[in-house]
């Protein structure tokens, strides 16, 4: 009779939950959350509105009275604004999470907008601390950029991918900075990325562009930033990588109809 460890049964439960947990359970808790977050907000404009009301009416009737009562007013007011302030951002955070999370699921090849792609991975992208506080963003994004076919499940991974190791690679950095910017060229969709972070080996540049093996002693994370890179060749992406002074340069240009999508 086969005994299990303890260790491996912790393991293997572990495993499980998590291999459901992005495409099963996140859409079920985001459903979830999206119901409270549009009552409070609907709740908070009713009582904007109720407050506001009540004043007009007091200093209507009761003129005396009511400029006593404006300043109490006003300071409910300004609670009851502060309170619809916070549920915007609340419920653009909750945005940024759903979004992330419902491309992480969509493998269908569609129409995509490069810039809200990489609007929403940026918001996403701050709930990592580090880069929140601690790196300086330059972020420049066409509205008009031309719309690419490709899954958001790819192109978010990509993104992210990307993101992370410019992080790992502005770690010890003495000025943190990345820069993110869209454009369409030519029939292209165009993403340029550029941080201050170590500077990458050239035969890693050389993969990242051509493909092929991650090269011996390659930074930390160049695996996953390979495979990532690698993402984009079936919707025939042209890569440039390249330094620029003293920071490293991503560039990447999607034509908006390829000949094929390659599966896979």
């Amino acid at each position: 009779m086969y005994m299990v460890r303890e260790g491996d049964i912790f393991r293997e439960l572990e495993n499980d939950f998590e291999s459901t947990f992005a495409r099963e359970l996140i859409p079920g808790i985001l459903h979830n959350f999206a119901n409270p977050l549009n009552g409070i907000m609907g709740r908070s404009k009713l009582l904007q509105r109720r407050v506001e009301d009540n004043i007009k009416k007091t200093v209507e009737h009761f003129p005396e009275a009511g400029k006593r009562f404006v300043e109490d007013y006003g300071k409910i007011t300004k609670d009851v604004e502060l309170m619809i302030s916070e549920a915007d951002r609340l419920i653009e955070m909750f945005r940024s999470v759903s979004g992330k999370f419902y491309a992480i699921g969509d493998t269908t090849v569609q129409k995509l907008n490069l810039s809200e792609m990489v609007e929403n991975e940026m918001k996403f992208s701050d709930f990592y601390l580090d880069f929140k506080h601690q790196v300086k963003k330059q972020v420049s994004l066409d509205p008009e950029v031309p719309e690419i076919s490709a899954a958001p499940a790819d192109l978010t991974l990509f993104l992210t991918t990307l993101i992370r190791y410019c992080m790992g690679a502005m770690k010890t950095s003495k000025v943190k900075e990345i820069s993110i910017s869209t454009s369409g060229e030519r029939g292209q969709a165009v993403l340029r990325v550029q941080d201050t972070g170590s500077p990458l080996p050239p035969a890693l540049r050389e993969s990242l562009m051509r493909g092929g093996d991650v090269p011996t002693e390659s930074p930390e994370g160049a695996r996953k930033l390979v495979l990532a890179f690698s993402l984009l060749r079936k919707y025939q992406a042209g890569i440039e990588v390249s330094p620029e002074g003293s920071k490293n340069v991503y560039v990447v240009r999607i034509p908006v109809q390829p000949a094929a999508v390659k599966k896979g």
